[in-house]
């Protein structure tokens, strides 16, 4: 008797879920893969309208930059007028300090996408920060990951939305291939998301919400979210996220539309991930370190150095050209600026500029492969 009970338990349990999922949205949306997509000879024209679908897609630029109220709306402001207003704020101290027109303005929005605290516009800081913090990721870093040539493309996005000419350089045969968004409407649909980590990713949780070590707060910590909240409430915070507001949080901030893109089944694994989270971050594991660099070329990609220094034709200008260095400076004299830069300023630069934190993230022989590769460029 005892066992059929239990089968009967068994049952209903599941029929109750499988109840629940036909409740939930079961539209399957239009997310086919991103394509790898070569940019060679891509002119101008090309260049700016992959800008563009890169800051609505992969970029995840307007998830923020609406008129929601989260971050400036981009894509509805006199660029033409807040970008000189913005390098004349008497608050901004960035590279593009002190300087006007068009490359001024790259200088300023590559440094806002690589280093978004170096300027914030007033109103729009992290709480409790005085406008000091940017609550904005940094681009180039998970969980965005967009490489040099996408983030060129963005910025000759926008400058062509102030009404300039760009001024990024157009990519080249030796850049790497960029993933576009597929046309809307086009490919077959993505295939069905099974796990809690491929939702989070392809949703773009983690530019919100501290998971995965994004560090965004933007949203409210999801750890330990299992402890505050029943499988039922997360479920709800995720298709209708004006519902119940945390505390600390404003209503419309989070999109709307998940209850349309997300499957099912998906927000069934979904809100079984989430309420499975730990209290807190797992720690860092050492053990998964990015590998050591082995040659000068991998080094300098490692540690970004062509993001601000002329290297392999990327046309960075943030820092001092470094061809020919070799002829100006001795080795010793290359490896200080890099582990000190700020004991000797190169003419028309400023201090404070450089990361003066490279001895830490750099092992012994990646210094040395970057010294050995700079000493050897040609003029």
């Amino acid at each position: 008797m005892t066992f059929l009970r239990v089968i009967g338990f068994s049952v209903l349990l599941l029929l109750g879920y499988m109840g629940f999922a036909h409740m939930l949205p079961q539209v399957v949306p239009d997310t086919s893969e991103p394509v790898e997509v070569s940019t060679e000879g891509l002119d101008m024209d090309g260049f700016i309208a992959l800008g563009e679908s890169i800051f609505k897609g992969k970029g995840t630029c307007t998830l923020c930059h609406n008129g929601m109220g989260r971050a400036p709306d981009t894509l509805e402001m006199d660029l033409a007028a807040v970008f000189p207003a913005h390098l004349a704020d008497p608050r901004y101290k960035g590279v593009a300090a002190g300087k006007e027109g068009p490359k001024a303005i790259e200088e300023y929005i590559h440094e806002s996408m690589v280093s978004p605290s170096a300027y914030v516009v007033e109103g729009f800081g992290k709480k409790g920060t005085n406008d000091t913090e940017s609550p904005m990721p940094t681009v180039n870093m998970p969980p965005i990951e967009l490489n040099d040539v996408e983030m060129n493309a963005v910025t000759a996005f926008l400058q062509d939305l102030a009404g300039l000419e760009p001024t990024v350089p157009l990519p080249g045969a030796g850049d790497a291939p960029v993933a576009e968004e597929p046309a809307a409407g086009g490919g077959e649909p993505a295939p069905l998301l099974t796990s809690g980590e491929a939702i989070v990713d392809e949703y773009g949780c983690a530019s919100c919400h501290d998971l995965g070590g994004s560090g965004a707060d933007l949203g409210p910590s999801l750890y330990g979210i299992g402890k505050r909240m029943t499988r039922a409430e997360v479920a709800e915070a995720i298709i209708d996220p004006n519902a119940v507001i945390a505390e600390g949080y404003d209503a419309d901030f989070m999109p709307v539309d998940f209850g349309e893109s997300l499957r099912g089944s998906e927000l069934l694994v979904l809100t079984d991930y989430l309420m499975a989270l730990p209290d807190a971050p797992p720690a860092a594991d050492d053990s998964e370190e990015e590998p050591l660099a082995t040659t000068g070329l991998e080094a300098i990609d490692k540690f970004g150095c062509a993001g601000c220094h002329d290297l392999d034709g990327s046309e960075a200008d943030i820092g001092p050209k470094l061809n020919g260095i070799g002829k100006r400076m001795t080795a010793d004299e290359v490896k200080t600026a890099i582990i000190d830069p700020n004991a000797v300023i190169a003419e028309g630069f400023e201090a404070e500029m450089m990361p003066d934190d490279f001895a830490d993230q750099m092992d012994d022989s990646e210094l040395s492969l970057i010294v050995d590769y700079l000493m050897n460029l040609p003029e």
